[in-house]
């Protein structure tokens, strides 16, 4: 399995869809959220700064810096309540049925 550094390091290439290790990587999203967190926030900063043209890096870059920080701040309170509602259905297939 990759490390995480590893991961890191191709992260920009796998969201390109440009390496041959996808398969590797997937299976290492799937069971580190650290490496999970990273790629979602790096996929979110190249989306923001594909929609950045030059005059707003000079004037707005404040904004565009809040408005990235407020969108990496959703997408964890999202992963939070989608975590929440995991344990939740697990806990309720786990109780024993009442008569």
């Amino acid at each position: 399995m990759l490390s995480c550094k590893q991961v890191a390091n191709i992260a920009s290439d796998y969201l390109d869809n440009n390496t041959p290790l996808k398969w590797q990587i997937r299976m290492h999203l799937l069971m580190c959220a650290n490496c999970r967190r990273f790629v979602r926030h790096l996929k979110i900063t190249r989306e923001i700064s594909a929609r950045i043209t030059t005059n707003d890096v000079g004037q707005d870059a404040e904004t565009v810096w809040g408005n990235l920080q407020a969108r990496i701040e959703d997408d964890a309170h999202l992963e939070k309540a989608t975590l929440v509602e995991k344990k939740a259905l697990t806990q309720e297939k786990t109780r024993p049925k009442e008569e």
